[in-house]
């Protein structure tokens, strides 16, 4: 059951229009750069590193490529999974979650670290204690670099 239930999920996130999902030149060093920021940041006040997890990386990605291919941004689409749906369906037991947003033209670490920095509860996110993993994405679409970030705490 858990498994035709993540197949539903998946198969309800993908594009509608049936185009693929685009990543931007040097995405996974974007990916692991923005990773070692935000580690650099709780580091800095005493808060343990999180954990990169695979997991949340793909929810992350699904989550970045229904924004970039049917052009919104939002942390769901009407109709859409939640965060937590994303991360169940991708094998991901959470007690708690937290998800971070953003987009620009613009495909460097500085620019979403910029963004969420500049946004108490982005920020607030980034610092909780209560995190220990960690999945982050970046793509493309409509011109636009989509930023997703994922924390939580396994169950």
């Amino acid at each position: 059951m858990r498994i035709i239930l993540a197949a539903v999920l998946l198969a309800a996130s993908l594009p509608a229009t049936g185009m693929a999902c685009s990543k931007p030149s040097g995405a996974a060093g974007l990916e692991r750069g923005l990773v070692q920021w935000i580690n650099q940041e709780r580091q800095a006040r005493g808060l343990a590193a999180l954990r990169p997890s695979d997991k949340l990386a793909a929810a992350a990605q699904q989550h970045g490529c229904d924004m970039a291919t049917r052009g919104y941004f939002a942390h769901r689409r009407d109709g859409g999974p939640s965060m937590g749906d994303r991360a169940r369906a991708n094998g991901y037991a959470f007690r708690k979650m937290v998800e971070n947003l953003a987009h620009s033209r613009n495909a460097s670490v500085d620019s979403a670290a910029g963004i969420w920095r500049n946004s108490p509860q982005h920020w607030a996110n980034i610092l909780s204690p209560e995190m220990r993993d960690i999945g982050v994405s970046v793509t493309t679409g409509g011109g636009r670099i989509y930023w997703v970030m994922k924390a939580a705490q396994a169950r």
